[in-house]
């Protein structure tokens, strides 16, 4: 069984975060280890409270995994301010599983989940990786329209074309390839970037190329929003993890 290091803040309601990562290895049939960078009091709503662990922390729950275990790949999500991407850093100067970095910045609700000051430390973070999914929003806090010169391949996650989500990759070679499902309903859902590269992390420590992985990724999500679990709120739904298709 493939074993899937997962840096990431946790979502109190378990649509989003470490949560959803977990359930994605599940899926995958992954083994999943967690180190947590921050605690959120969310629903699908809002977000109340973000709280960031102390970086010493974060480097102590590395350390710990890092002797048990030896990683088929990572996925990184929420670090939220420079001295957890330092402690991060550290970690990644050692390890030589593929990396996917999910570039954490904006929620679906419009929430900022990074410090300003932080984006250019997270832009140095990608050189580790193989590969970073921002949605359109970090896109263009990220890259704005300009992917040359890329730190690693990137997955601009989900523009809206003719009823079809359209996924782009721009590779660092320059060259660009799209994929695409059906729209999904409903558009609003959370949980679906943190899933999407948490998918990926498992199809790549797997053996499959990125661009089966992308393919693959995006039907899971595809088939985990239209069978979306309701909540109480009746604000968003939440993804079907567990979905068989």
């Amino acid at each position: 069984m493939k074993k899937i290091l997962i840096i990431a803040g946790s979502c109190s309601n378990g649509g989003a975060g470490l949560q959803a990562d977990i359930k994605a290895c599940a899926h995958f049939g992954c083994y999943s280890a967690t180190a947590v960078t921050a605690l959120t009091a969310e629903n699908t709503d809002k977000i109340k409270n973000i709280v960031s662990l102390d970086p010493s922390f974060i480097a102590d729950q590395l350390e710990m995994l890092a002797a048990e275990f030896s990683f088929d790949g990572v996925k990184i999500g929420m670090l939220f301010n420079e001295p957890i991407m330092d402690v991060v850093q550290g970690f990644l100067e050692k390890n030589s599983a593929p990396v996917v970095l999910d570039p954490v910045c904006v929620s679906k609700m419009g929430h900022k989940l990074i410090k300003d000051s932080a984006i250019e430390r997270l832009k140095e973070l990608m050189k580790f990786a193989a590969v970073t999914t921002p949605n359109l929003r970090e896109a263009d806090v990220l890259f704005g329209d300009d992917f040359t010169n890329l730190p690693c391949d990137v997955i601009v996650k989900k523009h809206i074309v003719a009823g079809k989500s359209i996924d782009t990759l721009y590779r660092k070679d320059g060259s660009v390839q799209n994929f695409e499902t059906p729209l999904a309903d409903p558009l609003v859902i959370i949980g679906a970037g943190c899933t999407f590269s948490s998918s990926l992390a498992c199809l790549l420590a797997r053996g499959e190329s990125l661009e089966s992985a992308i393919q693959q990724g995006k039907e899971y999500i595809y088939n985990a929003i239209i069978t979306g679990i309701d909540t109480n709120l009746g604000v968003r739904k939440l993804l079907n993890h567990g979905v068989k298709f």
